[in-house]
């Protein structure tokens, strides 16, 4: 016990350091750990956002150790960055802590957890701010994201032609588009510039709509209004940073008159990588119980795409292939409907691309006003997780349910993912994982409503783990109808290889 503290002391000592690699010195000799390193570009804390507010932020992390961890909370703004808490959680536990309790100054700020364990973390973002939240009964829209890993931001800063984007920016149709962009540098301001780029776009880099330039502190983060900015509505595209420093972005898309938002964080890439790349959209809806979908893909090379969209039913069977070409710095839109003649559709898609290609997928059911919306990712997983995810309990208020939907990256064997769901304190929930088989390059899903063992109420982390090399995709559906408008989100599973970065052949 004495030496647990002694160590623990080290740790607090070390734990102030700059991402990256720390020395503990034990009592024999020194080794090398690695700093793990989470990034939230903005976690509000009673923010208003075209018109809709005030936003609160719900921050959920769990330990992707089997051991117990410290892990640092910093906190940004406008002084830069402020360490806030220090807490120990045990192995696969999770915390959902709020920007109030963590002095998140208004209307919110950018943030980063350190840890001497791979974590994964999300937002939940709720307006207004419910008794019982990450519960969304009594919010009237909600809204989140997946935390971003160091390894993404190491690769937007790659070289000069690395950056961030944004697969969809929207002024059509009552959207509005809000990018926030983070300095997460430790001390030192930048420059960001944003490049807008319509959809259709046939004039590659002389097609640009706007440059935005904009300087930002250390710790701080600035709001770009795109129909501001643009001066027009009726407008699509995509958007691309770049910055002399480490930047974070996300944008923050909202339909006031529908009370819907859906949030997209920027995927980096180095627009002259070499291909091919292969991203995965585990989850799409054709007139689906009222759901559809959308897949927005950006070409943000200078040369032409070429692209094969491959769609499959849940369950494994193959139903067509697309293949389409994208001039260089230009986005299009795919609908689901459109591209299967299927009413009732349940299925997922693979995209292959021959240059830096980036996708969202916009998930809506227009007759209960709920919008979401996921990247679809190229770093395949073997071991991720989902901070949070629910089980309703309608006697008790609690109607958040939560589907967990993976897609298998393997296209020539079926896998087997296992599923284990864990409490705050890290003890498993059940006695034995979820097993979910893949069939080889399609997907399958887990409700938890239909997981009998899982107690009613169940507010849990679910870990996926799988032993086939090649990965797996997944994401996680929250809906909550209860919700007097927009009540679901969708969060990506991740892990220490993070996911929102283009992954191809030349190992990026």
């Amino acid at each position: 016990m004495r030496r647990m503290r002694t160590l623990f002391v080290l740790w607090l000592a070390l734990s102030t350091v700059v991402p990256g690699i720390a020395m503990v010195v034990g009592p024999r000799q020194a080794q090398a750990q690695e700093m793990h390193v989470v990034h939230l570009p903005w976690v509000p804390n009673a923010d208003t956002v075209n018109g809709i507010g005030p936003w609160h932020g719900k921050l959920s992390f769990q330990n992707l150790s089997n051991g117990a961890c410290g892990v640092s909370i910093f906190v940004g703004g406008p002084d830069g960055w402020q360490k806030k808490a220090q807490l120990s959680i045990n192995g696969n536990a999770t915390r959902t802590v709020s920007a109030t309790s963590l002095a998140v100054p208004r209307p919110g700020a950018p943030m980063r957890l350190e840890a001497f364990c791979p974590l994964a973390a999300s937002v939940k973002e709720l307006t207004p701010n419910p008794v019982n939240s990450p519960w969304s009964d009594g919010s009237a829209i909600v809204t989140g994201y997946t935390g971003i890993a160091q390894a993404d931001v190491r690769t937007a800063t790659t070289n000069s032609s690395s950056g961030w984007f944004l697969p969809i920016v929207q002024t059509n149709t009552g959207w509005n588009t809000m990018l926030k962009i983070a300095n997460l540098h430790p001390t030192t301001t930048t420059t960001a510039r944003v490049e807008f780029y319509p959809n259709g776009n046939q004039l590659g880099g002389a097609g640009i709509t706007r440059t935005v330039s904009v300087t930002i502190p250390a710790g701080a983060a600035v709001q770009i209004d795109a129909l501001s900015e643009l001066g027009v509505t009726g407008w699509v595209g995509y958007a691309g940073i770049t910055a002399d420093r480490p930047v974070g972005v996300l944008a923050h898309r909202s339909k006031p008159i529908a009370n819907m938002a859906i949030t997209n964080v920027a995927v980096a890439a180095d627009r002259t990588a070499n291909g091919p790349f292969l991203s995965v959209a585990p989850l799409l809806f054709s007139a689906y119980n009222g759901w559809n979908t959308g897949i927005n893909l950006a070409n943000v090379a200078d040369r032409e795409a070429t692209v094969k969209v491959r769609y499959f039913e849940t369950g494994g069977s193959f139903v067509r292939e697309e293949t389409l070409r994208l001039p260089p710095r230009s986005m299009r839109f795919l609908y689901t409907p459109g591209n299967i003649d299927q009413v009732g559709f349940v299925g997922s898609a693979t995209i292959e691309s021959d240059v830096p290609l980036i996708g969202a997928i916009d998930e809506v059911k227009y007759e209960t006003t709920e919008a979401m919306s996921y990247l679809a990712s190229t770093v395949p997983q073997t071991s991720a997780a989902i901070p949070i995810t629910f089980k309703e309990n309608p006697a008790n208020r609690r109607h958040d349910n939560s589907g967990i939907n993976i897609a298998n990256l393997n296209p020539d064997a079926e896998q087997r993912v296992e599923i284990a769901f864990h409490s705050d304190t890290g003890m498993s929930i059940l006695s034995e994982p979820v097993v979910v088989t893949l069939p080889a390059g399609s997907s399958a899903f887990v409700y938890l409503p239909f997981v009998e063992s899982l107690p009613a109420g169940t507010m849990a982390a679910a870990r996926l783990t799988s032993a086939d090399p090649l990965g797996f995709v997944a994401v996680s559906n929250n809906v909550n109808y209860a919700v007097s408008g927009d009540g679901s989100v969708v969060f990506n599973a991740t892990g220490e290889q993070g996911l929102y970065r283009l992954h191809g052949s030349n190992g990026q």
